[in-house]
């Protein structure tokens, strides 16, 4: 199977909720220029990002738009105020048009299809070119299918493998991209957390009693698989999710050493019992979060 292209994501560059409270934006910066040099197209962010400071930050570094591929977000609200907050994005962006727009959350308390057709509505103005979906159940998408969304994005984690081959069914099925985000499980696959960080992701599912246990358990054989392959077990967490036929795989770095870690996963290779040991360790985990959960934050806007 053909690795998911690698593009870059900028939570990480705008602190909220909790995480990436002290990012360096010079760091940010450096980051984002690396990537480019090295030949990243795709740059995911959204304005609940820093409140705006991801994007801003985005504009600043990128000098040719026809080049990049730029994806951001809106949040569920009243229809008429979609268009409103994509043109916030454009200015922030300082760009004319995205080239994904997603609905960041869908919403139990808000009905979507209305919202969804707002976003539509913006394909014919040419504010925007393609219309997505994160972090939404199949049942709230089978309500939408008369609409031109054309893109899924969904985590694809050791953290969190639960329903991908219904994700990646469906998207076959009617044509869609589909876009992972989080592969290295918010910093916490690379071996450094063994213990919950002082920061939002000390309240993740995986620190729990009932999960703890597995999570280490999948931290060692990382950490064994990595050693015998020569390389981190972020880059082994990586190529675990760029092995799961995702057209694009969405990682954050924090600094330049990180992003040439993943940026180095193009040259390297999982066999398929590396595969299948990790698949079962994720599977052993995300067992353990309740089953009503679609996400491994375990919530809903």
């Amino acid at each position: 199977m053909d690795k998911s292209e690698l593009g870059l994501g900028t939570w990480q560059f705008g602190p909220s909720h909790g995480f990436w409270i002290d990012q360096d934006q010079r760091s940010s910066r450096a980051v984002l220029k690396l990537a480019l040099k090295a030949g990243i197209r795709h740059f995911d962010t959204a304005p609940s990002y820093g409140n705006g400071l991801s994007e801003q930050l985005l504009s600043s570094v990128i000098q040719t738009r026809d080049q990049v591929q730029l994806a951001s977000k809106f949040m569920p609200k009243k229809p008429e105020l979609v268009r409103i907050d994509v043109q916030k994005s454009l200015g922030r962006l300082k760009t004319d048009y995205l080239d994904i727009l997603y609905l960041h959350w869908p919403s139990s308390r808000l009905a979507l299809k209305p919202v969804m057709s707002a976003a539509c509505s913006l394909i014919k103005e040419g504010l925007v070119r393609q219309v997505g979906a994160c972090n939404i159940p199949i049942s709230y998408l089978r309500e939408l299918e008369d609409l031109p969304i054309t893109v899924l994005q969904i985590p694809c984690s050791l953290l969190w493998d639960r329903s991908i081959a219904q994700y990646r069914q469906y998207a076959h099925d009617h044509g869609m991209a589909l876009v992972g985000y989080s592969p290295l499980g918010l910093g916490l696959l690379g071996g450094n957390h063994p213990s919950p960080p002082e920061d939002g992701r000390k309240d993740l599912y995986v620190f729990r009693p009932e999960a703890y246990a597995h999570y280490r358990n999948l931290l060692d054989l990382l950490s064994r698989l990595a050693e015998r392959k020569g390389c981190t077990s972020a880059q082994l967490a990586l190529l675990w999710a760029r092995s799961q036929g995702f057209s694009t795989i969405v990682a954050g770095s924090r600094n330049e050493e990180q992003l040439r870690q993943l940026i180095y996963t193009s040259h390297l290779e999982l066999d398929e019992e590396e595969i299948s040991l990790l698949d079962e360790r994720a599977e052993a985990l995300t067992s353990c979060a309740p089953s009503s959960w679609d996400n491994y934050f375990g919530h809903r806007w």
